[in-house]
């Protein structure tokens, strides 16, 4: 059995453009197909298909597929995770951060997915440091802090430096908001944008913005190293498993033969008045 499904629109610098993918009943995906239009998408993806019977499209293509003669059916769990996926990456590489790799897209998507679950802003706000220490290949203790606003920056900061939030604080009050930019740290930013990508990892459960790492410093904003993007990965998950009641959580990655962990410890959750 095949599922088609449909990306988008997905914007160009000229335009937009639908991209149609055909996934197996496995999560399996074949190329993408970039087409202006359903019928047209969806024709090129029943190319090599002897058995157009065991085709479905889903409902979002309903009228294409009533014009072609395929049945419509909702997709399952692994055509939507497979289409998230997809989705992910497809963004990233618009944000330049393709180079991290698909691999990486899908360790961010799941982490994401569990802090976002976890919702540790409920409890501690972005001025609250949290200590990040890193152990094993890399060895460094960052200072982390949460961030969330309901339509604004969400996400999880980890600064290099010890102190860093107070003197950011400090800088945004005095107003010398580049030099606050300026300050060394590895970010994970949660996006509402693009909606493709967000509407496309919301259909399958996942986190419902797009994961975004960066880097910033004195020479602005860049893409974190594969080890950075790791330890980001490690700190959304163990932050994600911290709670009032249980301050402290570790989380550990492997990359080759090297392993990390990284181990959150929580300050006081936040007094409520």
């Amino acid at each position: 059995m095949f599922h088609l499904l449909k990306l988008g629109p997905v914007p160009l610098s000229l335009g937009t453009t639908g991209v149609y993918l055909r996934i197996g009943e496995a999560g399996d995906p074949s190329a993408p197909v970039f087409e202006q239009e359903d019928v047209a998408g969806l024709r090129a993806l029943l190319a090599g298909v002897e058995d157009p019977s065991q085709v479905r499209c889903e409902p979002a293509l309903a009228d294409a597929a009533a014009q072609l003669g395929l049945a419509v059916e909702p997709p399952p769990q692994a055509a939507l995770s497979a289409r998230a996926a997809i989705a992910t990456f497809l963004a990233w590489g618009q944000r330049g951060l393709s180079g991290l790799g698909s691999d990486k897209a899908l360790l961010f998507v799941q982490a994401s997915t569990e802090y976002w679950d976890a919702k540790p802003w409920l409890h501690w706000d972005d001025g609250q440091p949290f200590v990040v220490d890193v152990t094993g290949a890399h060895e460094h203790t960052y200072e982390g802090c949460v961030f969330y606003a309901d339509d604004g920056l969400t996400g999880l900061a980890l600064y290099e430096r010890p102190g860093a939030l107070a003197w950011l604080l400090e800088l945004q009050v005095h107003g010398q908001t580049e030099e606050a930019k300026a300050l060394p740290a590895i970010a994970v930013s949660l996006e509402a944008t693009p909606a493709y990508a967000v509407d496309a990892l919301a259909a399958a459960g996942r986190v419902p913005r797009l994961p975004l790492p960066l880097k910033s410093g004195p020479q602005g904003v860049s893409v974190p190293s594969s080890l950075e993007a790791l330890i980001l990965v490690a700190a959304l998950r163990a932050v994600a498993r911290v709670s009032p009641e249980q301050p402290v959580a570790i989380s550990s990655m492997v990359a080759g033969e090297a392993r990390m962990d990284v181990r959150v410890r929580a300050p006081p959750p936040r007094v409520r008045n």
